[in-house]
């Protein structure tokens, strides 16, 4: 049966739930409605498709033939619209899912203490990491290619289509052999004597220890250059070289590496991991959620 195009959807609802009370009064109190407003409300729908729809009998609201006519269309299609509303506002991290998050290695290190909880709590949640190509891929973001950025940043950042939560601040330190041959205190003019082993995740240029330097008018020596936190601490064993490293990672392998971690002799500003989703999703209960647990992970 044809029905009419523009109906407000509040009376389509009125509809599905008389269709399946058959009571004016249980109607009501379901959509917290007055007994009057939902009579009123019945009498537009009726007015409105042109016909009773229902009919008193007794105690209940038998549906005309019409009314069993359209019913089935009318309460799919408003069970879909309730169930697509939903799930846009309900995250259950019980439920078996994929969560997609784009790191470096080191922003993938820095999440074992949150996969750890998640294999405990949520064991049918999974994880897939995805590298991180460059520093901020917005349109991966905005396409929803992956739910979130784990990256990190040396300053405050504005971006009009990007949000973003800073998850811990840290500093950087330098890390070298037991057996360097500098003495005592590392001083500027030492530090920048030896070669050294950069880290440039996204093949940049320079990093911010670099852009610090030429500030300052200086510029050190590259022996080598990598794109990896994790593995750039193994070329200082047995060498001359030099690295500036997160202090959270150099603590880490410190413990299981022949290396030693000395001060920095110049102010490097802090870097901050950060979490990046599209602002689209500022209020997907999945971001939300996501976000939460690792922060406080």
């Amino acid at each position: 049966m044809t029905i009419p195009s523009n109906i407000d959807l509040n009376l389509i609802r009125l509809f599905s739930v008389l269709y399946k009370t058959h009571s004016v009064k249980d109607t009501a109190d379901i959509l917290n409605l007055s007994q009057s407003a939902c009579s009123h409300a019945l009498q537009r729908l009726r007015e409105r498709l042109k016909d009773d729809l229902f009919v008193r009998v007794g105690n209940s609201m038998l549906p005309t033939e019409y009314a069993k006519g359209i019913a089935n269309e009318l309460i799919q299609g408003i069970n879909q619209i309730e169930k697509g509303i939903s799930s846009s506002t309900i995250f259950d991290p019980y439920e078996v899912q994929t969560l997609r998050i784009a790191v470096t290695d080191y922003t993938s290190w820095c999440l074992h203490t949150f996969i750890s909880k998640l294999s405990k709590d949520y064991p049918n949640i999974k994880i897939e990491f995805l590298n991180l190509e460059e520093r901020l891929p917005e349109n991966a973001l905005r396409e929803s290619q992956f739910d979130l950025v784990c990256g990190f940043a040396h300053e405050i950042e504005n971006f009009e289509s990007i949000s973003n939560k800073v998850w811990f601040e840290d500093q950087y330190v330098c890390i070298h052999s037991p057996k360097h041959p500098f003495r005592n205190e590392l001083s500027l003019t030492k530090f920048l004597n030896y070669h050294h082993v950069v880290i440039t995740p996204w093949n940049e240029a320079r990093g911010i220890l670099d852009v610090t330097l030429s500030k300052l008018k200086k510029k050190r020596k590259i022996a080598i250059k990598t794109p990896s936190v994790l593995s750039a601490p193994t070329f200082v064993i047995d060498t001359q070289y030099l690295l500036a490293i997160p202090k959270r990672y150099a603590e880490h392998i410190a413990q299981q590496l022949p290396i030693k971690i000395s001060p920095l002799p110049l102010e490097v500003p802090n870097y901050k991991v950060k979490l990046y989703w599209h602002k689209t999703r500022n209020n997907d209960p999945k971001i939300k959620w996501l976000t939460e647990r690792i922060a406080n992970g």
